[in-house]
């Protein structure tokens, strides 16, 4: 196995409103190179990680010389992660085909660990959580990138699927062109990437709904929350994924604490449900019994009681899913 590592000058946050959703959780881009698409028997042999350093970022390539180095790719990625303290994972299509690879590579070399942490799946959330799909023919990466004007910046020359040819001669030949043009691709997905999260997001209208839908980490990332307000209820419901070392545990309403909260451990899912209050148009929470520095201190909380935006139903949101899950 080959390490290979490229620094770029490339400073400052994704969104303006990021750092509120992900403040102290280190990002990293990450892209794979398979032999296929089939993960039950095609290999993972190179995967790119960028995260940032003091001056910018550090992209790093853990590539095999060979069919039979896969277990030393996944291992030196999966330590990479774990020394630098990366605290959510940015891909392109990755819920769909990067990590659950992984995870099947994993299990398949009997290597007994799982990438499992927040993630940020851009083509997800472009999806989903924005009208892209209605602007653009197609919803590839190098389609997104040619709507912003950064498709030709980039310096490889082939796609995906004929990396996969370049690497079976790779490994026989152990050629140097070859290997710069196998790691050149996959350097530049990884690139362009991170380049499409500050330009893909600045164009978001609002991305406190869109994080809503998508659903944004809380508790440094051991949960995914998606909240929804149902007015004709007037309750907030709030739903999501435990990611990390799920819980079992249900609250019932009292005096103190008027919620009904479920967290189950065997489907690591939970929901919290909130009675809210109106008057006139707008809703309000009463939030008095929450521990919450932010809470207490943001504009919109008045006497104990918080006036409902989306800003503030993320907000509210996040701290009472960490509020119950560290009960």
């Amino acid at each position: 196995m080959k390490v290979f590592t490229r620094d770029y000058r490339i400073t400052g946050e994704y969104h303006p409103e990021w750092d509120a959703y992900f403040s102290g959780m280190k990002p990293c881009v990450l892209d794979i190179e398979a032999t296929g698409l089939d993960r039950s028997r095609c290999k993972a042999v190179l995967i790119g990680l960028l995260m940032r350093t003091d001056s910018g970022v550090r992209i790093t390539q853990f590539l095999a010389e060979n069919h039979y180095e896969e277990s030393k790719v996944l291992d030196a990625a999966m330590d990479y992660l774990e020394e630098n303290d990366a605290g959510y994972l940015i891909t392109f299509n990755g819920c769909a085909f990067d990590v659950p690879f992984i995870n099947a590579r994993l299990d398949a070399n009997f290597m007994g660990r799982e990438l499992k942490m927040y993630h940020f799946d851009l083509y997800r959330f472009l999806r989903r959580c924005t009208d892209m799909k209605e602007r653009l023919e197609s919803m590839s990466q190098m389609s997104i990138e040619n709507y912003y004007g950064i498709l030709s910046d980039r310096g490889d020359t082939i796609t995906g699927k004929e990396s996969v040819a370049l690497f079976d001669q790779y490994a026989i030949s152990g050629n140097s062109t070859i290997e710069k043009i196998i790691l050149t691709h996959n350097r530049e997905d990884v690139l362009h990437l991170n380049r499409l999260m500050y330009l893909a997001l600045a164009d978001v209208p609002d991305i406190h709904q869109a994080l809503a839908r998508y659903g944004f980490p809380a508790a440094g990332g051991r949960l995914s929350v998606r909240p929804k307000i149902k007015s004709f209820a007037k309750v907030l419901r709030i739903t999501g994924e435990q990611i990390t070392d799920p819980i079992a545990a249900a609250y019932f309403p009292d005096a103190e604490e008027p919620l009904t909260v479920t967290f189950n451990a065997t489907s690591s899912s939970f929901e919290i449900v909130a009675p809210l209050s109106s008057h006139g148009e707008d809703l309000y929470m009463d939030v008095s019994f929450i521990d919450s520095h932010l809470l207490r201190t943001d504009p919109d909380c008045i006497n104990g009681y918080l006036i409902l935006n989306p800003r503030t139903v993320n907000l509210v949101s996040g701290a009472l899913a960490e509020m119950y899950l560290n009960k």
